[in-house]
């Protein structure tokens, strides 16, 4: 056998998956999660906090939207996928949010990379992010705040809420609002520690 023939068997597969994906008619559909473009104008000397680059679990590493359909097996959707990678969005999400919300300090997204300014670091790991087949969204993980001498704070975060309707996009429109959820409790815990460290008695 010629290595064209070789390699033509060994392409054939791949093409005829093409064409059946092609001939099925269902169009593919991209999901964003939203982020507030506005910028918002902080102190020149406001303290800066460092959010690093979030990180995930590795079924998250794929672009198919995940749903449990039991207590232990994953769906990745076929034709509804995420437009950019999870961590990517979340890390933006959360970098607009956190910086609207923080009044005394300034939020920097770690994908840009100036750590140089930071006076905190925040990591934040992600264990779930995806629907179920009885109709909740979960997003859950941990996060920490750290300065540049040890940990001050390490929280875990388990979140939920009912989909209202069935359907891909009621369910990333739900993520969405965990992930401001998850901001507010982050900004309102660590805005009062840094104002306890930051207070005379301190």
């Amino acid at each position: 056998m010629t290595i064209r023939m070789r390699l033509i068997l060994a392409l054939l597969p791949l093409f005829l998956s093409a064409c059946a994906v092609q001939n099925s008619g269902v169009e593919s559909k991209l999901y964003l999660l939203s982020s507030n473009s506005d910028s918002f104008q902080k102190p020149t000397d406001a303290p800066v906090i460092g959010l690093k680059p979030v990180t995930v679990a590795e079924y998250l590493e794929n672009q198919g939207i995940a749903v449990l359909v039991d207590n232990s097996r994953l769906r990745i959707a076929n034709y509804h996928y995420w437009a950019e990678a999870p961590e990517t969005a979340i890390t933006r999400v959360m970098h607009s949010d956190l910086n609207r919300l923080m009044q005394n300090h300034a939020v920097d997204n770690g994908q840009l990379g100036r750590e140089a300014d930071w006076v905190f670091n925040l990591d934040i790991h992600v264990d779930q992010f995806h629907g179920t087949d009885d109709g909740l969204a979960v997003f859950s993980g941990y996060w920490r705040l750290s300065d540049t001498e040890k940990v001050l704070l390490r929280k875990r975060f388990n979140l939920s809420a009912a989909i209202e309707e069935p359907g891909y996009a009621p369910l990333v429109s739900k993520l969405r609002q965990l992930l401001s959820e998850l901001a507010r409790m982050q900004a309102d815990e660590v805005e009062t520690l840094l104002e306890k460290r930051s207070s005379p008695q301190h």
